[in-house]
């Protein structure tokens, strides 16, 4: 990345580093429809530099078109829409190359080869569209995401379709270093054993490394509790008060007093967590082939390598920071460091062989990609999502009392409203206005649910029709910038993204996630 790039590009380079910077800048978003929401979307992705975007609208502008979108003017009017947004974006980053496309969805579904869409990394559908039920079923066979999003009055949705999400490099923010401390390896427990606290000076005794610290008191707690280590919370409250007990000075002694803060860190069992037990088991459920992604191809690896491995995962090899003479700090650092090194040339050994079998090129797995799942492998993601709008199963919570609690009810609500609202276009050509609304009570008993509707959900169908606008300024500003944020994540594959349902109520400011 050149010097250019790392000035421009900082602070966000401190989120995802150069890897997710790299990824942003190899993709193409594809936005349907050139709404006001559908640009604050990509206002949002050209700023920090995606590579390519297109937007696709057989539409011209009107003066509706300029009141409600930010980037369009006055001499737009009568103009393509798509090429006119497309344009006005472009002025934000000249390192970003937008295309625009004068044609409708449904033409293109009906004139272009399926293959026309492998361009894309990311495909979002902003507020009706028609033929919606098609592009899913394609862009899901082709495990392309789909993200869609509705604006109706203050109200705002938001899915996003993919078969699979896997993400690496999760960014948790718990911040649990892999330390240690109750399973130490040989050369850390060597390290350790190198000190006699007893011994010490003054000074060197309130150097020595808290990781020391708990391990020496760690093995004296096993010699005198038959090898167990403290378990119960009177047993951590004792272990705790020991550790205090082996300093000189516990006022002045930096070293007991970082080890005090982190007095939960000796409790920190070396386990495989049960959600990356379960990812094994879905790994092992699932035949290899030269289709298989690298995520998966990787857990296969893991799995080999937890055999060779003592049943532990790769260690991150990261310390905090604490109390310590430099030398004391930077031994330590490096145990850490070699054992990572180790655990990281075992696994990719696991995964070269996995790529052999299954006659896949070695240049798959890139080192860095390697570095970044050993680094994370206690923190992966993934998660199935679904093809449909709507299900029987939140549906049926939605009608059963008790099943979600009001506000749950009222923000499903507003989702179940948006999807037939759209459907009405669909069936009548036409946005349903106040007067529709026996219609559009009927359209959603049909598609929906024949139960009858409460008065809360009544009112939100209301205040649906009640709009004739679907491109409010403040509503358009806020869910483009809570889409940009999924299409950032999935772009970069960083971040835990939403799964899979998001709604908004901007009457009375909340908020809720759902699964579908």
């Amino acid at each position: 990345m050149s010097i250019d790039k790392e000035t421009k590009y900082d602070r966000q380079l401190r989120l995802w580093a150069t890897t997710g910077q790299s990824n942003l800048e190899k993709s193409h978003i594809c936005l349907i429809n050139a709404t006001s929401t559908g640009s604050e979307i990509l206002k949002n992705l050209i700023l920090p530099g995606i590579g390519n975007f297109t937007i696709i609208d057989d539409r011209k502008v009107t003066n509706e078109n300029v009141s409600s979108n930010f980037f369009l003017k006055k001499q737009d009017l009568h103009k393509d829409l798509a090429s006119a947004v497309q344009k006005n974006l472009n002025e934000l980053n000249t390192d970003v190359h937008g295309f625009s496309i004068i044609r409708s969805l449904s033409n293109i579904l009906s004139n272009e080869p399926d293959s026309f869409w492998d361009q894309f990394n990311v495909v979002i559908v902003s507020d009706h569209t028609a033929n919606l039920e098609n592009l899913i079923n394609l862009l899901w066979a082709k495990q392309i995401p789909l993200f869609i999003v509705n604006t109706i009055g203050f109200y705002g949705s938001f899915n996003i379709i993919s078969s699979e999400t896997t993400v690496i490099e999760t960014h948790d923010p718990s911040k649990l270093y892999d330390l240690r401390i109750d399973k130490p390896w040989p050369e850390l427990q060597a390290f350790a054993d190198s000190f006699d606290l007893n011994s010490l000076s003054d000074q060197e005794h309130s150097h020595v490394p808290y990781i020391v610290i708990f391990i020496k008191a760690l093995d004296s707690w096993r010699s005198t509790h038959g090898g167990q280590t403290p378990l119960t919370y009177s047993d951590k409250k004792q272990f705790r008060a020991y550790v205090q007990s082996l300093s000189r000075n516990f006022q002045l002694e930096t070293n007991f007093i970082d080890a005090d803060a982190a007095h939960l860190r000796p409790h920190q069992k070396t386990e495989i967590p049960d959600s990356i037990k379960q990812l094994i088991k879905v790994c092992e459920e699932r035949q290899l082939t030269q289709k298989t992604s690298i995520f998966w191809i990787f857990i296969a690896a893991l799995k080999n390598f937890l055999i060779q491995n003592d049943n532990v995962l790769p260690l991150p090899g990261t310390l905090p920071d604490m109390a310590s003479d430099t030398d004391n700090y930077v031994r330590l650092q490096k145990i850490y460091h070699d054992r990572a090194v180790r655990d990281q040339k075992l696994f990719t050994e696991q995964v070269y062989k996995i790529l052999e079998s299954i006659g896949k090129s070695k240049s798959e797995a890139s080192p860095e990609v390697i570095a970044a799942f050993c680094k994370n492998a206690r923190l992966l993601f993934a998660t199935v999502g679904s093809k449909d709008l709507i299900n029987s199963k939140l549906v049926e919570r939605f009608n059963l009392e008790g099943m979600l609690d009001l506000e749950e009810k009222h923000q499903l609500g507003i989702y179940l409203g948006i999807l037939t609202f759209n459907w009405f276009i669909d069936q009548y050509n036409k946005k349903p206005s106040i007067d529709d609304y026996q219609h559009f009570l009927k359209l959603y008993h049909e598609r929906i649910s024949p139960v009858e509707i409460d008065q809360n959900t009544e009112n939100i169908f209301k205040e649906i029709l009640s709009h004739n606008s679907t491109n409010y300024h403040n509503l358009s500003s806020l869910m483009g910038g809570i889409v940009s944020q999924e299409v950032l994540k999935s772009t970069t594959a960083q971040y835990i993204p939403l799964d899979n349902l998001f709604v908004f109520d901007g009457v009375q400011s909340k908020s809720e996630r759902f699964k579908i």
